[in-house]
């Protein structure tokens, strides 16, 4: 069965009049980082909300330094259930990472996408599309509910890029993660 995905994606009239970014059927295209990418299906576009969740977060910690959210999806708004799982794109300038190395300035941008204190984690390299990403595993616990993460890295035309996954299930995660591979960089 194929499920296809009916998205509201706010953008400015520039940028759809420029086809520059946005979806085309239920496919995310973003020019000015040059990829495309497939989300699954049945999940519904929260990029605004998500958007609006970090400019919060910036005014309660009073920093001015905040990710950019390019696309964030979920299976809904119950992050408890145990089918919930979500997506998100997000950039941030390479240049504000004081680190010179980009693996450890991947992995520092991983664990700030996963929400984790921990920019530790043993990130493993992996190339998709001809594109070496560091990826890394985040787990955290919430009452009753186990978190899985997976963060995929890369630095792309001067940003740091981050694909992040996020399920209640292992097998929801591994689902999810699988979506990756219909990432097209050009």
């Amino acid at each position: 069965m194929v499920t296809l995905v009916t998205m509201v994606y706010e953008v400015t009239p520039a940028q759809v009049k420029q086809g520059s970014i946005g979806f085309l059927g239920n496919v995310y295209s973003n020019a000015s980082l040059g990829f495309r990418y497939t989300p699954p299906g049945g999940m519904r576009d929260r990029t605004e909300p998500f958007r609006l969740q970090i400019q919060e977060r910036a005014k309660v910690t009073g920093t001015a330094n905040t990710l950019n959210a390019v696309l964030a999806m979920s299976s809904g708004p119950d992050d408890e259930d145990q089918t919930w799982h979500s997506l998100t794109i997000e950039t941030y300038p390479r240049n504000a990472v004081s680190e010179p190395d980009d693996a450890k300035a991947a992995a520092k941008m991983s664990a700030w996408v996963a929400n984790s204190k921990d920019a530790s984690a043993l990130p493993r390299t992996v190339v998709i599309s001809g594109q070496s990403f560091s990826v890394s595993l985040f787990g955290s616990q919430e009452g009753t509910v186990r978190k899985g993460a997976v963060v995929w890295t890369t630095v792309r035309k001067g940003q740091l890029l981050s694909f992040a996954f996020a399920a209640n299930s292992p097998d929801q995660l591994k689902t999810l993660t699988e979506s990756i591979k219909s990432l097209q960089f050009f």
